[in-house]
């Protein structure tokens, strides 16, 4: 005689039969969702490190006359805006520079120098409407001619806007110190620049990046940066009034990167209604 399954037997496969599904559910869904981070994760490490590529060239374009007449807008300004290198603030840094990095070749700027101020806006803070999804941003100043005479800060027309990675959410640097770049073989950072008129050996720069998973904190890559002018910088080349030493040096200055030209005007700051790094 057959015996059927009774009603708690029933019950019991039922109940082993949901747990199961559930927890194959679950697995799946852990699974997929680990993938989906994995592959966004590896895009915006791609996208970051493009950018930083084009920050790196950038710096080490820097642009440093040796005419003798230096101003301010020619070395590289630092805005102290994150002292604790926090994930949500942000420093402005400001220098001039020449070629295609950041602006690109067909950029009207890329054949002359023009000045950088490069910070992190919160998304929806900025006025300029390329900034509005916020992250580390680039403003680019400058002339054709690039003279004095020719440089406005009001005019709007002489603004570009360059957004470099939307991930980025917090940004630090710091400098080697002029006077003691190392201190106990190791390197001096400090968190200020106030010799603005010239440039730093080195600079560190911490990105702070967005979390794919809104879950986890946020997370620094780390670069630093040589500068080849920054020697130029510290020493520039005095002209007299026939241009005698500066022909004269002309050859050691085109060895570091140096171009002979007048000194850009204009200064680090964010344009008007741009924000800056606040």
């Amino acid at each position: 005689m057959r015996r059927a399954f009774t009603i708690v037997e029933l019950m019991l496969a039922v109940l082993i039969l949901s747990i199961l599904t559930i927890i194959s559910t679950w697995t799946f869904h852990t699974i997929i969702r680990n993938w989906n981070l994995s592959t966004e994760m590896a895009d915006n490490v791609q996208r970051t490190d493009y950018a930083l590529a084009q920050i790196t060239s950038a710096l080490r374009s820097a642009y440093f006359p040796t005419s003798g007449e230096v101003t301010e807008a020619d070395g590289f300004q630092l805005e102290d805006g994150n002292p604790r290198n926090e994930p949500d603030e942000s420093d402005m840094i400001a220098w001039t520079k020449l070629g295609p990095a950041i602006v690109g070749r067909s950029s009207r700027f890329a054949k002359a120098a023009h000045h950088i101020s490069m910070y992190v806006v919160e998304p929806g803070k900025s006025d300029v409407e390329a900034y509005a999804n916020g992250g580390l941003v680039c403003d680019v100043i400058g002339e054709k001619k690039f003279r004095p005479d020719d440089f406005d800060e009001e005019d709007l027309d002489n603004w570009d806007h360059f957004v470099l990675s939307e991930d980025v959410q917090g940004f630090n640097c710091r400098v080697l110190d002029k006077d003691q770049p190392f201190k106990d073989d190791q390197a001096n950072w400090q968190d200020t620049w106030d010799t603005s008129n010239m440039i730093p050996r080195r600079v560190q720069l911490t990105f702070w990046m967005k979390p794919v998973d809104k879950e986890k904190e946020s997370y620094p890559i780390v670069r630093v940066i040589e500068i080849p002018l920054w020697d130029v910088s510290q020493n520039p080349v005095k002209t007299d009034s026939s241009g005698t030493e500066d022909k004269k040096r002309e050859g050691a200055r085109r060895s570091v990167g140096g171009r002979p030209g007048g000194a850009p005007p204009g200064g680090g700051m964010p344009p008007p209604g741009g924000g800056g790094p606040r």
